[in-house]
């Protein structure tokens, strides 16, 4: 244990003014929205000063596509009026200026402990879940030990995410980083932290009573054990999987909410308005989070976005915009993700994991229009660039 700690002191002395800033923007994300935008904001300024973001974002992969992007996002909301959609565009503005900057900083061991930081102050946001959980509990008449999920998203745990399902999203991130770093780490000290930290958080998500949350699971840890070449963590994990499955068509209450099929009859009403609003701004949309003009204008189901990342793409960038980032994702980062199969195999299945989260979680939500959520998602993708780095833990 000493020489655990003997060896992070040493390593975090070793760490420069722009591995801080980094770990800096970890810390910010457990501090709202608002304080993660002031201290992204904060960092680009100082970057900016310092001569460096211009030339940090030039190096980024399809640079032009980004900015291009963010730019018509700028102009087409502007034009519609938009204004929330504003807000979210000069967020995509922030955030991906910022990767660029990650992107020039990050090296493996900095990697590892923004992980590690991150998980530790996961801690401290489920300690608030479960005192969000027994207020709650109390004031809907349940006793705390019931583990009673209301359906109500009011009544539901958040932390200091918003809303329950953008909770549940980081908490998905959260144990899927658990999983990775209990590979990638071999301390076995270490390895029984990220199995309760795990677990701890597992528990969490069902408090969340975000049921979209657990679908990813089925598929993406077996795929990353697959990919990091783990034969027996992945037989451990179908079958671990196959009984947990069993247990559920036995007794479908294990998973809180799997009944209530409420949700899910609002979700096609959304749906229908959100493709009907497409059609009526076919090119270019009416800019981010378009649904919510969207439902006022054709007297749709009300909601703050399509609840379908697919349909809601389209539905607020149009035909054009969503067509200039799937260049963006499939010239550049999907390149670069390839990339870094043969370089490291366990920080690929990572990334592809990550992917697949946002590709079936995003089947029924959108949770990547908060800055926390799209950060996270953001940072693991863009880690790729980190293998050609000779700096390891």
């Amino acid at each position: 244990m000493k020489n655990y700690f003997d060896t992070v002191k040493y390593d975090l002395s070793t760490f420069h003014s722009s591995d801080w800033m980094i770990l800096c923007a970890i810390l910010a994300m457990f501090f709202t929205q608002y304080g993660l935008a002031a201290v992204l904001v904060i960092i680009l300024v100082h970057e900016l000063k310092n001569k460096k973001l211009i030339s940090d974002i030039k190096e980024q992969p399809g640079w032009k596509w980004i900015y291009g992007f963010i730019g018509l996002q700028l102009i087409v909301t502007l034009f519609y009026g938009n204004w929330i959609g504003l807000l979210n565009a000069f967020g995509m503005l922030i955030i991906m200026a910022f990767i660029a900057v990650y992107r020039q900083c990050i090296h493996p061991k900095l990697f590892y402990y923004c992980i590690d930081l991150m998980l530790l102050l996961s801690v401290l946001m489920g300690i608030l879940g479960l005192v969000q959980f027994a207020i709650l509990s109390h004031e809907g008449g349940y006793s705390f030990w019931e583990f009673h999920i209301q359906n109500s998203p009011k009544r539901r745990i958040t932390a200091l995410f918003d809303n329950a399902n953008l909770y549940g999203t980081m908490l998905e991130f959260w144990i899927f980083l658990c999983v990775y770093r209990f590979i990638q780490n071999k301390k076995r000290i270490c390895q029984i932290a990220y199995v309760c930290i795990g677990l701890f958080n597992l528990g969490l998500m069902l408090l969340t009573g975000c049921r979209t949350a657990l679908i990813p699971f089925v598929l993406i840890v077996p795929l990353f054990f697959y990919f990091s070449k783990e034969k027996k963590w992945l037989i451990l994990s179908l079958a671990t999987l196959a009984v947990l499955i069993g247990f559920v068509f036995m007794k479908p209450t294990l998973i809180p909410r799997i009944t209530d099929m409420s949700t899910l009859e609002s979700r096609f009403k959304i749906w229908s308005c959100a493709i009907h609003g497409f059609l009526q701004y076919p090119l270019f949309g009416m800019g981010p989070q378009s649904y919510h003009l969207y439902y006022q204008m054709f007297d749709g189901h009300k909601a703050p976005h399509a609840h379908n990342i697919y349909i809601d793409s389209f539905a607020s960038y149009g035909v054009v915009g969503t067509l200039i980032l799937g260049i963006y994702f499939f010239k550049y980062l999907v390149k670069e993700i390839l990339g870094i199969r043969k370089e490291n195999r366990v920080l690929f299945g990572l990334v592809i994991g990550f992917l697949l989260i946002f590709l079936i979680h995003g089947l029924l939500d959108v949770t990547m229009n908060h800055p926390c959520t799209a950060l996270l998602f953001l940072m693991v993708i863009n880690s790729g660039c980190m293998t050609k780095k000779s700096l390891e833990i």
